[in-house]
């Protein structure tokens, strides 16, 4: 096996770690998963490994928010026109469907959610595009506000996460109204405004499953 070469720049290193870490969670998931393998993977050395992450579940920590970008990117994309309302609850079902559709995305945003150092990265990151999302829309909301607000949600993602693997089932459906209703209240906006979007969201369903399915799509592609 080729090892790295000290003239590979430290982006193409990184993305060979994390290349190589991808294609091996597909195969056998998080936890069965050693950066022994990492390394014989990619062909990077330890060493040059633990240069770029402290462990495993960093390596991991950057591949789960490369897919929340992803679906960021997907959302703004196809719905550049529509109100910040709708694009963040938009952002909530896509997420809601994959999970729901897919087992390793499942598994994904499971290890995150579980993972206190990732969970913390991810409700950072959120509330961060949640404050530049709705800045101009009324809200008098200051940087902790949209954190306790992002933390809230993300909580509630996980236990729709975490009931997944249950022996009782509960409805997505039910499960994504009363999710999506609760998130536009907490940030503000008025009961007419939330039917609106909850509208919007149902008129786009077959918009948003597509976003779902290529965000699955781009989870599992090596």
């Amino acid at each position: 096996m080729t090892r790295e070469s000290s003239a590979v720049r430290p982006e193409e290193v990184r993305s060979k770690i994390l290349t190589s870490a991808k294609e091996l969670f597909v195969q056998q998931g998080y936890k069965k998963t050693t950066i022994r393998q990492i390394v014989n993977r990619s062909g990077i050395l330890t060493g040059s490994i633990y240069y770029f992450y402290k462990n495993k579940a960093e390596i991991f920590q950057a591949l789960v928010l490369s897919l929340l970008d992803k679906c960021i990117h997907l959302i703004t994309e196809n719905f550049h026109d529509a109100s910040p309302a709708f694009q963040y609850a938009a952002m909530c079902a896509v997420e809601l469907k994959a999970v729901t559709w897919n087992n390793l995305v499942r598994e994904c945003y499971y290890e995150g959610y579980t993972s206190n150092m990732i969970f913390q990265k991810m409700t950072e990151e959120l509330s961060a595009v949640s404050e530049h999302m709705f800045r101009g829309c009324g809200q008098s909301f200051n940087h902790e506000d949209y954190y306790l607000r992002t933390l809230l949600i993300k909580g509630a993602m996980r236990s729709y996460v975490a009931e997944l693997y249950f022996n009782r089932t509960i409805s997505p459906d039910k499960y994504q109204e009363l999710l999506l209703r609760e998130v536009l209240f907490i940030f503000g906006f008025h009961k007419e405004q939330v039917e609106q979007v909850l509208q919007e969201i149902k008129e786009k369903d077959d918009v948003l499953s597509d976003i779902a399915e290529q965000l699955i799509r781009l989870s599992i592609e090596q």
